[in-house]
């Protein structure tokens, strides 16, 4: 009874430290690779849908001069709007980053302006399920036609393929991130999707 209590307890705190792994490194060290592979012109528009991922809306904008900007989507949290203002000011990066609330599936951004739309750890976020092709839907609306979609999160995200593959995305990948992405195990693993068409 004591070896099988000693396993699971073992079990138990790896999981908890795979988790944390993921949380405080996983997620910077995942989006500095996508980051630097998209090695972003720093004239461009970008968007963020959701702004889950804290380090990512001030990352962005350090790569960028103006008249490139990014704008991320605050979805109704108030705190995390406060502290997002509040990092603008401290990095000094107000010329080329701003913050406007609203909801992935009526987003309060401009038709085929940005370059660039990024989503980290959101969607899944929004309820129903089947909302979810809508939120689809605007992130593509707000893009250029040229531009490239990126959303990392855990989930399956293979289910957004055919819906962007019927709106005129033929290269879209989802990519793993391995154990960097696991969220306490691989029963919840962090996935890349890169949409271009």
């Amino acid at each position: 009874m004591k070896v099988l209590l000693t396993i699971i307890i073992v079990l138990v705190l790896l999981a908890i430290l795979i988790y944390c792994n993921t949380l405080f490194r996983g997620r910077h060290l995942i989006w500095n690779q996508v980051l630097g592979d998209l090695k972003i012109p720093t004239k461009s528009r970008v968007a963020i849908l959701g702004l889950n991922y804290a380090g990512l809306f001030i990352n962005v904008a350090k790569l960028l001069k103006a008249p490139g900007k990014v704008t991320g989507v605050n979805t109704g949290n108030e705190n995390i709007a406060k502290q997002e203002q509040k990092r603008i000011k401290e990095n000094r990066v107000a010329d080329r980053a701003e913050l406007v609330e609203g909801s992935l599936q009526n987003l309060p951004l401009e038709s085929r302006h940005y370059d660039y739309v990024f989503s980290a750890f959101t969607f899944h976020t929004v309820s129903p399920a089947i909302n979810r092709g809508r939120a689809i839907q605007e992130a593509v609306r707000v893009m250029k036609p040229e531009g490239t979609l990126i959303i990392v999160d855990f989930g399956d995200l293979q289910q957004y393929r055919p819906l962007l593959n019927q709106m005129g995305f033929q290269n879209v990948r989802v990519v793993p991130t391995g154990v960097t992405g696991w969220w306490g195990g691989p029963w919840l693993k962090t996935r890349i999707l890169v949409a271009r068409r």
